[in-house]
């Protein structure tokens, strides 16, 4: 299981990059925000519907294979079948290259550029920003463990979780459409001041769900709400600022 979610996450270090700059060169200053709100609407509505399809696999049995083994199975065909179709009807909108470039020196010129992004202070601030910034997207990672201690039932965490990953992909969406104006009207500010007004609202929220809420599942309709609200105002930032 290691050694699975080892490959797994070096295959998404493979794939996110590449397909945020696809989008990226798809989309103008105009356009990148609403580019990105789509993009990540998508993968939150993916990751809705992939974890309830996990959590309906579980428990069941096709062909002797255990259903866990089978939802594994089920994201290596759309993998590859997704590696197969980008290769092939996927094009760069870059124009191709004109001089022809030996590995090492295009890697030594990569090597260079890196370099000299490291040594700025705004790419140190958003090193610091990330790291900080990726905590409690770490802990949701254990919410519905967290709901089910509080004493909420199965079908109930799968509903609460459900519904903040269906108002994460409407805030993605909405960080992108507002985004792109922002940026027009505060050139300089406005993406920025996006991400900052979902990271200050986060705070509240979050000290709402964990320390005003009681531990009681009989307040299902308060953690469905705050977790909604959460949702929405969290993933702001990457489709407001790229």
């Amino acid at each position: 299981m290691a050694i699975a979610r080892g490959f797994n996450g070096v295959g998404l270090a493979l794939v996110v990059p590449a397909m945020n700059s696809l989008a990226a060169d798809y989309s103008d200053d105009t356009t990148r925000g609403s580019a990105f709100g789509w993009l990540g609407m998508a993968s939150r509505l993916g990751a809705m519907m992939g974890g309830t399809l996990g959590v309906l696999l579980a428990p069941t049995t096709f062909l002797g294979v255990p259903g866990w083994r089978l939802a594994f199975h089920v994201l290596a065909l759309l993998s590859v079948a997704l590696a197969v179709s980008t290769w092939f009807l996927a094009s760069d909108p870059r124009p191709p290259s004109t001089s022809e470039k030996s590995t090492a020196s295009v890697a030594r010129e990569l090597l260079g550029e890196a370099k000299d992004v490291v040594r700025l202070p705004t790419f140190q601030i958003l090193v610091a920003q990330g790291v900080a910034g990726s905590v409690p997207w770490t802990a949701l990672t254990f919410a519905a463990m967290w709901l089910e201690l509080v004493g909420f039932t199965h079908w109930e965490t799968s509903v609460i979780i459900n519904l903040n990953q269906l108002t994460g992909a409407l805030g993605s969406l909405f960080a992108g459409l507002i985004g792109d104006p922002m940026a027009r009207r505060f050139p300089n500010a406005g993406r920025v001041a996006l991400a900052q007004v979902s990271t200050a609202s986060t705070v509240p929220v979050a000290a709402v769900l964990l320390l005003a809420l009681p531990i009681d599942p009989s307040a299902g309709a308060a953690y469905a709400a705050a977790f909604a609200v959460l949702g929405f105002v969290m993933p702001w930032c990457p489709p407001a600022t790229n």
